[in-house]
């Protein structure tokens, strides 16, 4: 998936990412989130700014609380 650094990538975006990742690989949130932490964001939850990481952080919330 290509990003563009120079956006903040929103919380619908998380959401649909979320959802493919836990999807396709049958994985619980909480194993979606350590996969996408991973090779989305190659460990540094920072790499695409501050705004993006607190909408992935939103909706892993959001998440967390829906299960």
């Amino acid at each position: 998936m290509t990003v563009n650094h120079a956006s903040v990538l929103s919380a619908n975006y998380f959401d649909a990412y979320f959802n493919l990742v836990i999807k396709s690989r049958d994985f619980t949130i909480y194993e979606a989130k350590e996969f996408i932490i991973q090779h989305f964001f190659k460990g540094d939850l920072h790499l695409y700014g501050e705004d993006t990481y607190k909408n992935f952080t939103l909706v892993y919330d959001k998440l967390i609380e829906k299960y």
